[in-house]
C-alpha cells in the first residue's frame, strides 16, 4: 500500500512540474509559425504573451515571467523585421523596420540575463542598420 501511495505522489510531482505554462506553449506555437515563415501568425502568438504580462506591472512579475516577456517582443521583433523584408513599398519596410526596433528595445530594456541583453543588442543594431539602409 504505501508503494502505491509513493507512486502516485512521484506521478503527480513528475505531472506538475512537466507541464508547459500557457506561455510557453504560446511561445512554441509563436516558434512554430515563425520557422514555417508564417509571420504574421507568428506575430499573433508574441503579441498574447506580451498583452498577457503588460497587463501587470512589471515589478509584479517574476524573473521566468519577466525573461518569457522580453523574448517575446525579441521574437515580435524579428517577425517585424521579416515582414519587413518582404514588404513591396518603402513605407511599408519602414513601418516595419521601426516596428521591429521598438520590439526590440522593450526586450533590451527588459532582458535580465546579461547574455540574452548582449543577444538583443546585437539584434537592435542590425535591424537600426536595416532601417538606416532605407531611409
Amino acid at each position: 500500500m504505501q508503494l502505491f501511495k509513493n507512486s502516485i505522489i512521484i506521478l503527480s510531482l513528475i505531472t506538475l512540474y512537466g507541464c508547459k505554462s500557457d506561455s510557453e506553449l504560446t511561445m512554441e506555437r509563436g516558434n512554430y509559425f515563425y520557422v514555417n515563415e508564417n509571420y504574421n501568425n507568428a506575430a499573433d502568438e508574441f503579441t498574447k504573451i506580451i498583452l498577457k504580462y503588460s497587463k501587470d506591472n512589471i515589478s509584479q512579475l517574476n524573473d521566468s515571467e519577466i525573461e518569457i516577456l522580453a523574448h517575446a517582443y525579441q521574437q515580435l521583433a524579428l517577425c517585424n523585421a521579416q515582414l519587413a523584408n518582404k514588404a513591396e513599398t518603402t513605407l511599408e519596410k519602414k513601418i516595419d523596420y521601426e516596428k521591429a526596433l521598438e520590439n526590440i528595445k522593450n526586450a533590451e530594456s527588459l532582458s535580465i540575463k546579461r547574455g540574452k541583453r548582449e543577444e538583443y543588442r546585437k539584434t537592435r543594431i542590425g535591424i537600426e542598420n536595416q532601417l538606416n539602409l532605407i531611409q
